[in-house]
């Protein structure tokens, strides 16, 4: 038996048992050592070929299957974000230069990125923002970029749009708004008075940046009208520049946040004070948030009926047609804070942009005077409502600034949930089909500098609008439609108290040596210091810019 299994085919050379072990053994070694590493690598390597294979089928279907892909524009847009991310993140809020470039290399119609078409003619503006009886939704990215998510502004569907809307109208309706005369007079004396003591300090007159002054005028105003007080920062010696240092540098954050959403998510799941603790320089804007809920708060348990009707929160409070979820104390105070911020640094960046024109073109300053002096005999009194609603040429300049320097620049969203957006270049003659759900874009700035509509886009002419006053129907200065700026009518008031009040008082410096109060431009260049360097959704002037700067003299 021994003999036959020494002989069978289970009999093998004493070698090839040696070199059996000595494999079993590597194998063993291998299982134990090497198998872990090698199927990392191989793990990896197919992680990478994975995610490559998903970015060229992505970019594959972006450029040649998207609903878009026949809008014109640059293959790398369309392709990605990242150009988009470079100019706005990287290069700070350039990106309306290079969609401007776009429209000039591909005409009136521009994909600028994956997912938005970026329009540049007039004629689709009312397409583009309709009314109330087309239902219009805005992209979830602007609750990211505003850091309101709870606000109207930032409300995505239509429908709930309508309602918060609605609940906010009677605040801002021509009745409410004439309650806020006296209060607007109140601080327009206060600025008044202050340029008056700066301009007596010196034979040679004051330089005051004006800008300062405004955003302290124009904070106290829409504070006290929308809580019943204020920060009073009129009366302080600084205007409150910490806290509007802390404004602008939130607002220098919104393309990060727009961007990376998920930095969004983050500030806004932390309370204001660990924001603080992390960034310093938004110190001040903690405290305001703490006040401003603190002030809904007692608006809200006020047992004086008169301390919640003299504020926003009437309409938004007494609303029957709003959840509760819409009335407590973080979305109303998150209702609250859109509006001052909507009315201080928007309503002051124009301010400071109607000063600086009127003091560069003498001639145009000379026309509103005589106007303001027939409308208002006593210098010294601010104008009432009354006395400038129905000023022309005053008017023209109102919106003559406004068209040059929009508080607002950055593009104006809109999608069409349940309509295609048809739309024909008038260059080309080509027909374009949006899908409903495309998201589309217009940018205040850009319609503006529309040569075909404004004759010498760039220069201030406020007799435009008097001479064809057609030229409005390309005006977006205050967006337009269901969703256009519901505090449009009380800004255009602001400005008219201020504007005129201003100069009904003081004229031009000409080397006069009496004459009344004047104002010079000290050393203010308007591609430097008036027009928008970046777009921070507000106009951001040039680095290291002072801003309109004015010498007083009394």
């Amino acid at each position: 038996m021994s003999k036959i299994m020494s002989t069978s085919s289970f009999d093998v050379p004493q070698s090839w048992l040696i070199a059996a072990h000595a494999s079993l053994g590597r194998v063993q070694n291998w299982r134990h050592d090497e198998l872990p590493e090698d199927w990392a690598r191989q793990g990896f390597y197919i992680l990478i070929t994975i995610l490559l294979a998903y970015h060229i089928s992505l970019s594959i279907y972006r450029i040649f299957f998207h609903p878009l892909a026949n809008i014109p524009g640059p293959k790398l847009a369309a392709l990605s974000y990242w150009p988009e991310v470079y100019y706005d993140v990287f290069q700070g809020g350039q990106f309306f230069r290079a969609i401007d470039e776009m429209h000039r290399v591909y005409g009136p119609i521009v994909r600028v990125n994956p997912d938005e078409v970026h329009f540049d003619d007039p004629e689709i503006i009312d397409t583009i923002f309709p009314g109330a009886g087309r239902r219009t939704n805005k992209p979830p990215v602007v609750a990211k970029r505003t850091g309101t998510p709870d606000s109207m502004v930032a409300t995505v569907d239509h429908d709930l749009h309508r309602r918060r809307r609605n609940a906010a109208n009677a605040f801002f309706s021509t009745a409410s708004i004439r309650r806020l005369e006296p209060i607007m007079k109140e601080h327009m004396a206060k600025l008044l008075a202050r340029m008056e003591q700066l301009g007596k300090s010196s034979k040679s007159g004051h330089v005051v940046q004006m800008h300062h002054m405004f955003k302290a005028a124009t904070s106290d105003v829409i504070t006290t009208y929308a809580f019943g007080d204020s920060f009073h920062f009129l009366d302080r010696e600084d205007y409150g520049a910490p806290y509007f240092d802390a404004t602008d540098r939130f607002f220098g954050l919104t393309h990060i946040f727009g961007h990376f959403t998920w930095i969004s998510d983050l500030v806004q799941s932390l309370p204001m004070w660990a924001v603080a603790a992390v960034a310093p320089s938004l110190r001040e804007l903690s405290k305001k948030q703490s006040w401003w809920i603190d002030k809904v708060r007692e608006i809200r348990t006020s047992p004086n009926p008169e301390r919640i009707k003299s504020t926003i929160f009437e309409g938004l409070l007494s609303n029957e047609s709003l959840p509760d979820e819409d009335k407590t104390d973080a979305r109303l105070a998150a209702e609250a804070q859109l509006v001052v911020f909507a009315g201080e640094g928007t309503t002051a960046y124009t301010l400071s942009a109607a000063v600086y024109e009127l003091l560069a073109h003498p001639a145009e300053l000379q026309k509103l005077r005589e106007e303001l002096i027939r409308a208002i005999p006593d210098p010294n009194k601010i104008p009432s409502f009354s006395q400038v609603d129905g000023l022309p040429y005053f008017n023209a300049i109102v919106q003559e600034v406004v068209r040059l320097h929009p508080g607002v620049m950055n593009r104006q969203p809109r999608i069409s949930p349940d309509l295609p957006i048809n739309y024909r270049d008038p260059r080309s003659g080509r027909e374009y089909v949006l899908p409903p759900g495309t998201l589309t874009t217009m940018s205040p700035l850009t319609t503006h500098m529309k040569a075909e509509v404004f004759d010498d886009p760039y220069e201030f002419r406020p007799q435009r609008w008097i001479d064809n006053p057609k030229i409005a129907r390309a005006f977006l200065g205050f967006s337009r439609g269901s969703r256009s700026c519901l505090g449009m009518n009380l800004a255009r008031k602001e400005m008219a108290i201020v504007l005129a009040s201003l100069f009904r008082k003081y004229d031009l410096y000409r080397g006069q040596e009496d004459g009344g109060p004047t104002l010079e431009l000290y050393d203010t260049l308007r591609a430097r210091d008036i027009d928008p360097n970046s777009d921070k959704i507000i106009p951001v002037p040039a680095r290291g810019s002072k801003g309109l700067r004015v010498r007083i003299r009394n």
